[in-house]
This record gives C-alpha cells, sequence and structure tokens, in this order.
C-alpha cells in the first residue's frame, strides 16, 4: 500500500485514505509505517518503491520535453549567472561609477535620475576599486 491510498480500515470500519507516519527514538527517524487517517490504527508499512518507477519518470519528461518542443534540452547547455566570467560582462547600473546608491534608490549621476539598478546603460563605465583605507576611525583592524 502507499500513503495516500483509499482503504478499508479493520479497527474503525471506515474507508479512509493511508496517512504515512515516522517511527522516532527521541529525535531519530526509525522508520516510517501507514496508519488510518480516521483512528490512527496501523495499516502496514509502505510499498518500496519500483525499479520501474524511475523509467516510467523519465519517459514522462521526454514526451513533457517533446510536447513543448524541447527534444534535445538534455544537449542544450545549461547557463547561470554564476557562469559568468566577469563582472564586465554586465553592464549594471547599480555597478555603475555614476550610481549614487541608497537605501531607497538609485540615482543616475550623468542623467541626473532615479535607474533600476538591474538596468543596461550604453553610458555605463566600471566602478573604481576601493582604496585600501580611508583613513576613518571607522576603518577596524586596518592599519
Amino acid at each position: 500500500m502507499k500513503p495516500g491510498e483509499q482503504f478499508s480500515c479493520p479497527a474503525c470500519g471506515r474507508t479512509a485514505f493511508a496517512k504515512l507516519e515516522k517511527i522516532l527514538d527521541g529525535w531519530d527517524v526509525k522508520g516510517e509505517h501507514l496508519v488510518c487517517s480516521f483512528c490512527g490504527a496501523d495499516a502496514g508499512t509502505p510499498a518500496a518503491p519500483k525499479s520501474g518507477d524511475s523509467a516510467s519518470v523519465s519517459a514522462g519528461r521526454k514526451a513533457l520535453d517533446a510536447l513543448f518542443g524541447n527534444e534535445d534540452a538534455a544537449a542544450q547547455k545549461k547557463t547561470s549567472i554564476m557562469d559568468m566570467d566577469t563582472p564586465a560582462e554586465h553592464r549594471f547600473c547599480r555597478d555603475c561609477a555614476h550610481a549614487l546608491v541608497n537605501a531607497f534608490a538609485v540615482i543616475c549621476t550623468r542623467k541626473h535620475c532615479e535607474v533600476q539598478p538591474m538596468d543596461d546603460c550604453p553610458d555605463y563605465e566600471n566602478r573604481p576599486e576601493p582604496s585600501g583605507s580611508s583613513g576613518s576611525i571607522l576603518d577596524f583592524g586596518k592599519k
């Protein structure tokens, strides 16, 4: 029997659904068993997943990819924002030398207007690297 499957409970006589509960020993999980959703009587152990289930999931995924026209989805290279080599590829306003950033807005000092932090700009210039110390007493540990 699987969790969520309908069965006739021998203890209460109702038609109920099998509910999966964990067997605990303190905070450690020792196992799982199925119980009646009405009375909580033991209904047995959950059935082990069959090896054919993963094949059916794979076949279902292929059918879904074919439906949406992504038949070669596995062959496509997955790209992520973390794969980009340098921040120079991004021309975000938040990283620009002309951006004045505060808690409420990003202001472009070149255009004199409020911009979105993730906007691209043709006037983008890299922000210079910060110097080691500004001489402020707030530079903790740097002398």
